[in-house]
């Protein structure tokens, strides 16, 4: 049996997720990352390691999750929710906030994370650690009335995260949420201050640094401890 800490990344096939992949790699992890596309995770499948396991899986679709769960050999050490999505940044009266586009923003970013934790639950790792990736966009105190829904989505992740905390803080699981930094990535668009790799560098080595007394609480990518 391989002696590696596993980790799981979902979202693993672009921007931040492909680079937790990397990163996970050079320091020696078991890596197993999800992806929906398999047309959009070409990349991923260009990785040359004997570490690494790719599956297909939609975080909103328990029978993938259900069968990614039957599928992992190894206890998961680390349990990384990346997957997530955004609409838009525009307001609630443009088009990118339909009803439509709302809702599947809320179930990718928000129900994603629920149930690929629930479905993946049994293959924890003793203090094992789960990490939901937030946003700094969903913190309550803010003057921005664009991205709505996506902020929205932020907010309930760090209020499921508590939660979470919560439901396995009697088995010694630590859950914790991280705001990536402003990354340049589809998402975060090519002005923003970070490449992926000094994102995912640091918040690596943050998910190492995570204690018990880090269960319930909002990181920065680089550790510092966030209010939200």
């Amino acid at each position: 049996m391989s002696k590696l800490k596993t980790i799981l990344i979902t979202g693993a096939n672009r921007g931040i997720g492909f680079q937790l992949v990397k990163e996970s790699i050079s320091k020696n992890f078991n890596v197993i990352g999800t992806f929906r596309n398999k047309n959009r995770s070409q990349k991923l499948f260009e990785i040359n390691s004997n570490n690494v396991n790719f599956f297909s899986m939609d975080v909103v679709n328990e029978k993938s999750i259900v069968k990614v769960s039957k599928s992992i050999n190894s206890p998961i050490d680390y349990l990384i929710c990346n997957a997530g999505i955004n609409n838009g940044f525009g307001t609630l009266f443009d088009d990118d906030h339909s009803h439509e586009k709302m809702l599947e923003v809320l179930n990718v970013n928000v129900l994603g994370c629920l149930l690929t934790v629930k479905h993946l639950a049994k293959n924890l790792n003793t203090n094992a650690k789960v990490v939901l990736m937030s946003s700094i966009m969903g913190i309550q105190k803010h003057n921005g009335s664009n991205a709505i829904i996506y902020r929205a989505s932020k907010a309930a992740v760090n209020n499921i995260m508590v939660s979470l905390s919560e439901e396995f803080k009697s088995k010694k699981v630590i859950v914790a949420s991280f705001h990536p930094g402003w990354v340049r990535t589809d998402m975060g668009g090519p002005n923003a201050t970070l490449s992926t790799r000094e994102s995912a560098t640091s918040l690596i080595r943050s998910f190492e640094n995570l204690t018990f007394k880090s269960n319930g609480k909002f990181f920065n990518y680089d550790g510092v401890l966030m209010n939200f």
